[in-house]
């Protein structure tokens, strides 16, 4: 019976974050469509989901401290508060501020979703399966990327840009109301792990913490790949680099979230029965993400469906093993600093899309402007992705020894 509560828990935590992945990738099938809506160019389509995931990163760490100290239910419903607004503001907007306002909102709301899910996990679910669980998380909010891809392009094909994104909105809503009435923070009303110290004391433990620091460049590398692609610069490479028509490039997304939700089950079942294995799987899922990369930017396209779709379904495969990042850092520090920890891993990959979203528009921009041919302009404004691939992965071997190691004077003070 316990057992089975604790399910239900975090499977309605996990909806939450279904609807979150939903809107955080929407633009992924959207952004041709929202370039002609709101007549932006490149740089100016980037700037949504720049916005939105700097909005995301910033509040990771004040999450995650927040999460520590007053639990998830109350987070989770003003995360989805935020939601459910910002979907309705970006369904009605006819004008690009609008729509920036949308996506402002969306993007706030949607930084209390994932810690608070993982908090959720840690209060009702022993250690030893948290890996699991956390891989499972991750594996739900690809079905909310997978419905933002083809079903989505489908949904604005046949209704239309309004009433697309005001059932989502809606949809955020009623979850809203179930977590308000059913969610409980944990199996008694003693789960909350106050903190020993202030922020800054634990954040500044947390981030000496050289485990810590090896899962947040895990999630920088891994997850920072698979956003970049997949949140709003994907369907315009694939259309323009790839010579993809937009459904067809729809339809390649659905590849990479595929291989997101597919590897995310068994790296997170394979690392509960076996910790050890967590390091040298980052390791090895953030060299294969680089060649990936290295070959969308070198070779020339059209790539054959044979070959694109393999490089596209391990970029998503990647994407799932940045998931092990919370499990090494909840590993590698005490249970009160779990949510500050989370925060400062979950950080990492969405500084990676952030810089490399706007750079890569910016560049794009830059390289349309002075002549160079779209399809090779395309797949240069990746090489700005590639670079911070490569740096993040350099980072992560450095640190390869100390993945998911408590230090030992925190060992002595436990």
């Amino acid at each position: 019976m316990a057992a089975g509560r604790a399910w239900l828990m975090w499977g309605l935590g996990a909806l939450c974050y279904l609807t979150a992945l939903f809107h955080r990738m929407s633009l992924s099938v959207a952004g041709l469509t929202a370039q002609e809506r709101f007549s932006i160019d490149a740089t100016g389509l980037a700037a949504f989901s720049v916005v939105q995931l700097v909005l995301y990163a910033l509040l990771q760490v004040p999450v995650g401290a927040a999460a520590d100290r007053f639990g998830p239910r109350r987070l989770l419903a003003l995360g989805m508060a935020l939601m459910a607004a910002g979907s309705i503001v970006f369904a009605l907007a006819t004008a690009y501020p609008a729509a920036m306002a949308g996506r402002a909102l969306i993007g706030a709301g949607d930084a209390f979703l994932f810690v608070n899910v993982l908090r959720l996990a840690h209060n009702w679910f022993p250690g030893r399966r948290y890996a699991l669980v956390a891989a499972l998380t991750g594996m739900i909010g690809g079905l909310g990327q997978l419905i933002a891809t083809a079903p989505l392009a489908a949904l604005l094909t046949g209704f239309g840009w309004t009433p697309a994104f005001l059932v989502a909105g809606v949809i955020t809503a009623v979850l809203l109301v179930a977590v308000g009435v059913a969610l409980r923070d944990g199996p008694s009303a003693t789960v909350r792990e106050e903190p020993r110290e202030p922020l800054r004391v634990s954040l500044r433990h947390a981030w000496r913490n050289r485990g810590t620091r090896h899962a947040m460049w895990t999630h920088f590398t891994l997850m920072g790949a698979f956003v970049t692609f997949t949140a709003v610069l994907g369907q315009p490479y694939l259309v323009h680099a790839q010579g993809r028509t937009p459904a067809a490039a729809s339809a390649l997304l659905t590849v990479v979230v595929g291989g997101f939700v597919l590897a995310g089950t068994f790296a997170g079942q394979l690392a509960s029965r076996r910790p050890g294995v967590r390091g040298p799987m980052v390791a090895t899922a953030a060299v294969v993400s680089l060649v990936c990369w290295a070959v969308l930017v070198v070779v020339p396209g059209p790539l054959p469906v044979a070959v694109l779709g393999p490089v596209l379904f391990l970029i998503g495969a990647a994407g799932a093993v940045s998931m092990l990042a919370f499990d090494l850092a909840r590993s590698a520090n005490h249970g009160h600093q779990a949510g500050v920890a989370s925060g400062v891993a979950n950080m990492g990959g969405f500084t990676f899309a952030v810089v490399a979203e706007l750079g890569a528009g910016l560049l794009l921009d830059e390289l349309l402007r002075h002549g160079v041919a779209g399809p090779l302009a395309y797949r240069l404004s990746f090489l700005v992705a590639l670079v911070m691939g490569l740096a993040g992965t350099v980072r992560l071997l450095t640190l390869h020894k100390h993945a998911g190691v408590r230090p030992r004077e925190l060992e002595l003070a436990a």
